[in-house]
C-alpha cells in the first residue's frame, strides 16, 4: 500500500497513525443525534462522517435515519449497515427496519416507564420531605409552646410574690 492510500485511508476511516498506533475517532458521536431532525438533516450530518453509497442516501433515507438514532450500534457496526443496505433483499431490509423501530419503540416504552418511576420515587421523596417538615414544625410549636409556658409559669410566680408583698 502506497502513503497516497493510507493517507486517503486514514481519511475516510477517521483514524491516524501516531507512533505506530492506531487512534480511532468516534464518528457516531460526531454525528448530531436528533429525532426532530428529517432524514434529509441526518443524511447531509452523517455525509460529514461517512461514506454513504448513493442508493442508500435516495432509497433508504429513513433507515439513515435510524442507524444514527439506534443505541445498539457502534461507529463499525453504523458503517457496516451504511454499505451493506444496497446488496440486501427487500426481506432482509424490511426486517432490518422492523428491528431497528420495534428497538426505538422499546426504549421509548422503557424511557417513558423509567420517568413515570422517578416522578413516582420523587413524589414519595417529597411526601417524605413533606412530613418530615410536619413533624419539624410541630416540634418547634411544642418548644414555643413550652417556653410560652415556662415563661407564664414565670411570670405567675412573680405576680404571686408580689400579692404576699402587699
Amino acid at each position: 500500500m502506497t502513503d497516497e492510500n493510507t493517507t486517503s485511508q486514514t481519511t475516510q476511516t477517521g483514524s491516524s497513525n501516531q507512533g505506530g498506533s492506531s487512534v480511532g475517532v468516534n464518528k457516531s458521536l460526531a454525528v448530531k443525534v436528533d429525532t426532530n431532525m428529517s432524514n434529509e438533516e441526518y443524511i447531509l450530518e452523517a455525509e460529514k462522517h461517512y461514506i454513504i453509497p448513493k442508493l442508500v442516501r435516495e432509497v433508504f433515507p429513513d433507515l439513515i435515519k435510524l442507524i444514527f438514532e439506534t443505541e445498539s450500534m457502534d461507529t463499525d457496526e453504523r458503517e457496516y449497515w451504511l454499505q451493506i443496505l444496497p446488496i440486501m433483499t427487500e426481506d432482509q431490509i424490511k426486517k432490518f427496519r422492523d428491528i431497528l423501530v420495534n428497538e426505538k419503540e422499546q426504549l421509548t416504552k422503557l424511557d417513558k416507564e423509567y420517568e413515570k418511576e422517578m416522578s413516582s420515587l420523587e413524589d414519595k421523596h417529597k411526601k417524605v420531605l413533606d412530613e418530615e417538615e410536619i413533624r419539624r414544625r410541630r416540634d418547634d410549636l411544642k418548644a414555643k409552646e413550652n417556653e410560652s409556658k415556662a415563661q407564664e409559669s414565670q411570670t405567675e410566680e412573680e405576680l404571686l410574690k408580689q400579692l404576699e408583698n402587699l
